[in-house]
């Protein structure tokens, strides 16, 4: 018995030759691969720097705002109390300092306006213009304040017109020049410190030209010089600085080493508004420094601070790298001089 079979031959199976398992991308396709890879990780950067610069520059006008604010604050602090007397307002002026302290070379003698400004374009006696840390920036407004009703005050007891000699309670500290303001119900008289007071005896240097009655207040006053100057670094080239008040010195203008109070502030621009010296507005807009008629009825002032960023932070319209610059308007009433 035979079987057949078939004239089909029996089918091997071959595992892939080694050539066939190693073989990889093609030129083309690496190259396309490479593209893309660049293409994606480009974005990726376009991205990141696009974010970057955004945080950059948000943080730059929030850095802005927050210097505005500290500026409104420490500068609208002496504008508010511009004049204030702790006796009240309306009283006749006497002041004895300025026979001698003229006001021409001691720019804070003559108080008695509460506060006078300065055009961009006019002498400014507290500080020279210049180039060097703390000089005034040519061309930016400045204004000089004065206020007698922030520093704790004294009542008076007693006056020895024989001697200049005030008795007060509670004692009142400062050194010889220190200047002082007297007053009562009807007048004010400012004057220099004879000798150090640091009990209940204060002795004025000028007499004051009509005696102070009991019950009045003795304190001191306070004066301070705001302006742009040039910046005390190099992360700032114009910053906004303080002047103050000191002792009385016979050869200069009576100040301490102005004080850098914010960096990187390049402009001040500064307008008033007059009254008629009751509390009514007499102008219906606010004017510049030179149109003000009188100092003692100027009703508020209008401050506009220019702030820039120390790095350069935003783009200009050609596109270059510049530093973020803001203009910051704010107005201020004189308290005492509401209605």
């Amino acid at each position: 018995m035979s079987y057949f079979t078939g004239p089909f031959p029996a089918k091997v199976l071959q595992a892939p030759s080694a050539r066939g398992r190693q073989r990889g991308l093609s030129l083309v396709e690496l190259m396309i691969s490479i593209t893309l890879g660049m293409v994606a990780v480009a974005g990726a950067i376009s991205i990141y720097l696009a974010n970057r610069s955004s945080y950059k520059t948000i943080e730059g006008a929030a850095r802005l705002q927050e210097n505005a604010r500290f500026a409104v604050e420490f500068l609208g602090r002496d504008l508010r109390e511009a004049g204030g007397i702790v006796c009240g307002g309306n009283l006749v002026q006497e002041n004895v300092v300025l026979a001698d302290y003229p006001s021409s070379t001691h720019w804070w003698s003559d108080w008695s306006a509460g506060l006078t400004g300065y055009d961009g374009g006019s002498t400014f006696v507290a500080q020279t213009t210049g180039t060097n840390s703390g000089d005034q920036k040519s061309g930016t407004d400045a204004i000089v304040v004065w206020s007698a009703s922030t520093a704790s005050p004294s009542v008076i007891s007693a006056y020895d017109a024989g001697t200049s000699t005030f008795t007060v309670y509670p004692a009142q500290t400062a050194t010889s020049g220190k200047v002082f303001t007297a007053c009562d119900d009807t007048r004010v008289s400012t004057f220099t410190l004879a000798q150090d007071a640091s009990t209940t005896t204060v002795q004025a240097d000028q007499a004051p030209t009509n005696a102070i009655k009991t019950g009045g207040f003795v304190n001191q006053l306070n004066a301070s010089a705001w302006y742009i100057g040039v910046g005390g670094s190099s992360s700032s080239t114009y910053s906004l600085w303080r002047a103050g008040l000191v002792s009385a010195q016979s050869t200069a203008a009576l100040s301490a080493p102005a004080q850098e109070i914010l960096e990187n502030v390049t402009n001040m621009q500064i307008t008033y508004l007059q009254g008629d010296g009751n509390g009514t507005p007499t102008d219906t807009d606010y004017v510049d420094a030179s149109t003000v008629t009188s100092w003692a009825n100027v009703l508020a002032v209008r401050v506009v601070l220019t702030l820039a960023t120390p790095d350069s932070v935003g783009l200009s319209t050609s596109g270059a790298s510049q530093a973020l610059t803001q203009d910051f308007p704010f107005t201020l009433a004189i308290r005492r001089r509401l209605k």
